[in-house]
């Protein structure tokens, strides 16, 4: 199959046309010759330019790969990214198949919606992955979007654009980019489809409670819940649970903690998914654990629902904490040690989580009477835990390492 810079040079050659007369006022001789070459890609600009130039429709250039082929290459990969879950060694791999999957395809996809979608799914594929280059399939991704007027589909790419920064724990730029692109979207469009606002009040809610904004993450929350039951939507409707509950927690509001977590194990029981159900029992479980402190309950309902925990993530993590809470250290010291954090956990809430298991092997080493083990990883927990904002998981680990480097000093 020609590329798109070969079926160039044939056009051009069919009409006896040299590269200058082609490149007219409009391009460069040389920039053309690249083009031609496949050693730049030309925007879609320069592609109508060059189409008016050759007398025909800018599809003609870019059709090369047909309609049911490129529908069917669509279906498929869709069809691979709902499929993406388990660790996070199994979802990298996921990514990576459906980039290798795509790539050969990239530079012969014609001017279409199915195009577009492709080069969105593989440009983010490509980010998480880091196999190829994300940005020239996302940028010409979101070209195409908007020449077809997708607003929502721009949407979603001005949201996952964000979520980059986010990714990188920027999250005071990820915050500034997301609602500077809500605020261009609802200017061009007049008003946000219901299911884009609900994208974007749990994600701006997301952020604001990443940079310590918490009135405001709690508000946007709300707002979000409240209309999801005005209008009967429930997309979202799940994470929005997770979220509130987890706040309410961290607030110490044990009221709301307890109203969240039981909307969430209703909305589970209406949609038949033991998963969701699972999310409200990871709440009681960690609230148990870090907060109340009555491990035996925390760590009954851990074995519970073991086989719908992500076991090297939060299982193994909770059920360290159970294990010393009861006194068992070593085998509390054994599930840590089996403990993996998921790479792609990245709020201050799940990151605090986390880190608290570095205090933990310190408590548990310095009961051991290993106390240069104990002092470091005191002291990994107080560099991990010292950028983040002001939350319960933060002071006991500060705690901890004031307690170990107190008794270590006195040896």
């Amino acid at each position: 199959m020609a590329t798109l810079g070969e079926r160039i040079k044939r056009l051009r050659k069919e009409q006896g046309l040299t590269l200058q007369a082609l490149a007219g006022d409009g391009l460069t001789k040389g920039m053309l010759s690249l083009i031609e070459n496949n050693k730049a890609n030309p925007s879609m600009e320069s592609l109508s330019y060059i189409a008016e130039r050759l007398g025909i429709d800018r599809t003609e250039l870019l059709q090369e790969m047909p309609t049911a082929e490129l529908r069917a290459l669509l279906d498929e990969i869709e069809e691979k990214r709902r499929k993406v879950s388990g660790t996070d060694e199994q979802m990298l791999r996921a990514y990576t198949e459906i980039a290798e999957h795509i790539h050969p395809y990239v530079e012969k996809l014609p001017f279409r919606y199915e195009s577009a979608r492709l080069l969105e799914i593989y440009s983010r594929c490509c980010y998480h992955s880091k196999r190829y280059d994300w940005k020239p399939a996302f940028d010409r991704a979101e070209e195409i979007y908007e020449q077809l007027h997708l607003i929502n589909s721009v949407a979603d790419l001005h949201m996952f654009r964000a979520l980059m920064k986010f990714t990188e724990h920027r999250y005071a730029e990820a915050l500034a980019s997301l609602q500077e692109s809500r605020k261009l979207i609802e200017e061009q469009s007049g008003s946000l489809d219901p299911l884009k606002k609900l994208d974007f009040d749990y994600y701006e809610s997301i952020l604001c409670s990443a940079t310590g904004d918490k009135k405001n993450a709690r508000r946007l929350m709300e707002e979000a819940i409240a209309y999801s039951k005005e209008h009967q939507i429930f997309y979202q409707i799940n994470a929005l649970y997770r979220l509130a509950g987890f706040e309410a927690m961290l607030a110490g509001d044990l009221e709301r903690k307890d109203y969240y977590v039981g909307k969430l194990k209703l909305f589970a029981e209406f949609s038949d998914d033991p998963e969701i159900a699972a999310y409200a029992h990871a709440i009681e479980i960690h609230y148990w654990n870090s907060f109340t402190h009555e491990y035996e309950k925390a760590d009954r309902l851990l074995e519970e629902t073991r086989q719908l925990l992500d076991e090297e993530d939060f299982y193994f993590l909770e059920k360290g904490k159970a294990l010393f809470g009861m006194g068992r250290i070593e085998e509390a010291l054994e599930c840590f040690k089996q403990h993996r954090m998921n790479r792609f956990i990245h709020h201050p809430y799940d990151l605090a989580m986390h880190y608290e298991k570095e205090a933990y092997m310190a408590l548990i080493y310095e009961q051991l009477g290993d106390h240069e083990q104990a002092k470091t990883y005191a002291q990994k927990a107080k560099e991990l835990i010292e950028p983040m904002s002001e939350l319960p998981h933060k002071r006991f680990i500060l705690e901890t390492y004031r307690k170990i480097f107190a008794q270590a000093d006195g040896y």
